[in-house]
């Protein structure tokens, strides 16, 4: 859920990777041992591959780029800048770190939010599965169980299809260019669920600029790169306007401090770093710091959900209570 086991794999390769490089064993020698010790999946087959390809010659960063879905930019840009600088387990402990803690963040929003979605899934059934048990103790198991079934068919008919037809449309509008800005955009207006989404981009673009600038990727376009790495692009778009200036030689904290994104005090840890030298060390504390802002966010999110959806439980469970003993609000379906 939300892409967090697939960012521990990916933290695990690059790490066992990197020590394998680090022990003196060749990039391509070191991908198919990787690939032998893993079970057979995607990850596998593909590792597997690239271990041929750059046994016969290839680079590791070309044989990443042959699979844009498993290896973003931003990882194919750490790994290009150590190994064109001799540098690869170096750039390799940089991308498990980075996939790490992205690892982290996406099982705290995977943690966070699961009891609120079984709640919320709790809820859609237990107004059909409380009158069926009504049904029954007060009739017979027959009748309950064909009200029970006709129910669930009215619950598929009248709203699993629909909204599946919604989740579809959205998709394939989604899927064109300005309907994904659009719909992004929509996102961080959704009270509650689009800060999280807002500290989250932050948080993965910030972690993003500094593992690349720490690889060694110049400014210009480790910022253009996170900021495709924060995952909307509404956020995007707002991040990347200022990869024009720093590419022209300005300084980051001046790119930065146009976006009402950017909290001042982050532009002003910013520009110390430029000042004393230490860009990558300020980086990686800006990207701290947002990741225990996109942490609070989500927290956050789920005290707020959780009381909400166990208030609704509780007035569909009065509700039911009332039925038994009134006969006042009867199921959607009563064949007594």
């Amino acid at each position: 859920m939300f892409g967090a086991a697939q960012a521990r794999l990916k933290s695990e390769v690059f790490s066992e990777l990197a020590t394998m490089v680090g022990a003196g064993v060749s990039i391509g020698e070191s991908l198919s041992a990787v690939a032998e010790d893993m079970e057979h999946g995607q990850m596998a087959s593909v590792l597997s591959e690239m271990g041929m390809q750059v046994s016969s010659g290839s680079s590791l960063t070309d044989a990443m780029r042959r699979h844009p879905k498993l290896f973003r930019p931003v990882t194919v840009s750490m790994i290009e800048v150590g190994e064109e600088g001799g540098r690869l387990e170096n750039a390799l402990k940089s991308a498990a770190d980075y996939h790490e803690r992205d690892f982290e963040l996406r099982h705290l929003l995977t943690r966070e939010t699961a009891y609120p979605i079984i709640l919320f899934a709790v809820i859609i059934f237990i107004w059909p599965v409380a009158n069926f048990i009504r049904i029954w103790l007060t009739d017979s198991f027959f009748p309950a169980l064909l009200g029970l079934l006709l129910t669930l068919l009215l619950m598929f008919v009248f709203i699993v299809i629909p909204l599946g037809g919604l989740v579809l449309a959205l998709r394939a509008y989604s899927r064109t260019e300005q309907g994904r800005g659009a719909l992004e955009r929509l996102e961080l207006k959704i009270p509650i669920i689009g800060n999280v989404i807002s500290k989250l981009s932050l948080a993965r673009f910030c972690r993003a600029l500094a593992s690349l600038y720490s690889s060694g990727v110049f400014m210009g376009n480790s910022l253009r790169l996170a900021a495709e790495a924060c995952g909307n692009r509404a956020i995007e778009t707002e991040l990347a306007a200022g990869v024009a200036e720093v590419e022209g030689g300005g300084k980051l904290s001046e790119a930065l401090e146009a976006s009402p994104l950017i909290p001042r005090m982050v532009v002003r840890m910013l520009r110390t770093g430029e000042d004393t030298g230490e860009v990558d060390q300020m980086a990686h504390r800006v990207a701290d710091h947002f990741e225990e802002e996109a942490q609070t966010a989500i927290k956050q999110m789920a005290v707020s959900v959780t009381p909400l959806a166990v208030l609704i439980a509780g007035v569909i469970v009065l509700l039911m209570a009332i039925s038994f003993y009134t006969g006042a609000y009867p199921g959607l379906l009563d064949l007594k």
